[in-house]
């Protein structure tokens, strides 16, 4: 019986014939031959080759993440707020966008009385654009479970300095420390790049 096709991957040199990259033992040889030539020739010789032997660039992936995570320790917390700013850059190569939200406040919704609000406990993140805009935001005073959401760009995200804003009130048990208000915001900021073979950054 005839076997059934297979998908397979082909590279097609240029050329007309096809070309066969040499084992890595010859390679080495080669490199240290051109090296060891005296001037500058057998440098540019050696560099040459060494370009030849390495496997194209692709395109990837490459992604950052900009993470704003607190628990509050103590009753005292309710007194301060908590405030904090990130920024990170958007360009041309940036392709998504995406927001985990979380919080929890194991203390404060054990805690009779009218008097915490949204006020006296929350988590106000806002995400602001370049231009001004803002893009995602929450306002949370009750456990929020984990929210994600992902931007894309429409037809292009603003381009420069975005911001995330984060401010916070909260409190947590000093005595036992088992009970404790907290938050996690994390950014991932997706951008395509050229990755080289050998080479850890993608650029």
């Amino acid at each position: 019986m005839l076997g059934m096709p297979q998908r397979g991957l082909h590279r097609v040199e240029s050329g007309g014939c096809a070309m066969r990259r040499p084992g890595p033992v010859a390679a080495l040889l080669m490199v240290a031959l051109m090296a060891s030539t005296s001037g500058c020739m057998g440098l540019i010789a050696a560099r040459e080759s060494v370009e030849f032997l390495r496997e194209p660039a692709y395109e990837s992936l490459a992604e950052e993440k900009i993470t704003v995570i607190h628990e509050f320790t103590s009753l005292f917390d309710y007194t301060e707020e908590f405030t904090n700013r990130s920024t990170f850059q958007v360009t041309g190569d940036t392709t998504e966008i995406n927001v985990y939200f979380k919080a929890s406040f194991e203390l404060s919704r054990l805690v009779a009385g009218s008097a915490l609000d949204n006020e006296t406990r929350y988590v106000r993140a806002t995400l602001t654009d370049s231009e001004g805009m803002v893009q995602w935001e929450q306002d949370v005073s009750e456990d929020a479970s984990p929210l994600e959401e992902t931007l894309q760009p429409n037809p292009s995200f603003a381009e420069g300095e975005w911001e995330l804003d984060v401010k916070a009130r909260g409190a947590g048990d000093d005595i036992t420390g088992t009970l404790r208000d907290n938050f996690m915001v994390m950014v991932t900021v997706t951008n395509s790049c050229v990755q080289y073979p050998l080479v850890e950054e993608c650029s």
